[in-house]
């Protein structure tokens, strides 16, 4: 094994939650509870790649639906989904809100990269992957983003994993792929012939039918230095 790509939202970077949290407090009035977002961000996150891989739905109904999904989650009152779904929809226009880390994820970076593996960003995005990784202080681990806006195909296509191969120059069984949404990154992984991992925190793929971690340091155990 020489490289490990990575998905980015939901996997190693996340929702501005805090942001969110205040946007909402402000024009509604709304408390929501920051404890539970991790959950909601999973649940929101596999709801939509779900109905992406049914092909229900455009982009926008998608994103509209992830908020839809995420915010009751949270504890927003059935009255306010409509006008909080647009507000959030508009922040996330204006801002890149997928900037958050945590904060075992760079010394998790920064080892694997000091034992020998390239490393690089598969993304279904909107052009601004890379820019979130800089805000959240995580771009200087990365070999390389793959944005899908940029490259015009998506996960689980195939040819978007292969771009990533190309960039690093390896076959694809010299390759994993972690990810958080199953029918987006393992099966689109499987497909392209990498190793898929599926980056599970909340439990939502229990019976998954490939390695599965809740905590990104496990990559450490998987990934010992090469020699």
């Amino acid at each position: 094994m020489k490289a490990i790509f990575f998905d980015a939202g939901g996997t190693l970077i996340h929702l501005d939650c805090a942001r969110l949290r205040q946007l909402l407090s402000d024009e509604l009035g709304c408390e929501l509870a920051l404890d539970r977002f991790p959950r909601a961000q999973s649940l929101a996150m596999d709801t939509v790649a779900r109905l992406a891989a049914e092909g229900a739905g455009t982009t926008d109904q998608l994103k509209r639906q992830f908020y839809t999904t995420l915010l009751p989650e949270i504890g927003l009152a059935a009255d306010q989904l409509g006008v909080a779904v647009e507000c959030a929809l508009k922040l996330a226009q204006a801002e890149m809100l997928w900037r958050r880390t945590d904060p075992t994820t760079g010394p998790v970076l920064r080892e694997l990269k000091r034992r020998g593996f390239a490393l690089g960003i598969i993304s279904n995005a909107d052009g601004r992957v890379e820019s979130s990784f800089a805000q959240a202080g995580l771009a200087e681990h990365f070999d390389f983003f793959i944005d899908s806006f940029l490259v015009g195909v998506e996960k689980p296509d195939p040819a978007i994993f292969r771009f990533a191969l190309e960039q690093a120059g390896i076959a694809p069984h010299e390759a994993a792929h972690v990810g958080d949404i199953y029918a987006v990154d393992v099966i689109g992984a499987r497909r392209a012939g990498l190793v898929p991992i599926l980056y599970d925190p909340a439990e939502i793929n229990p019976g998954a039918d490939c390695i599965r971690i809740r905590h990104l340091d496990e990559l450490l155990t998987l990934f010992p230095a090469q020699v």
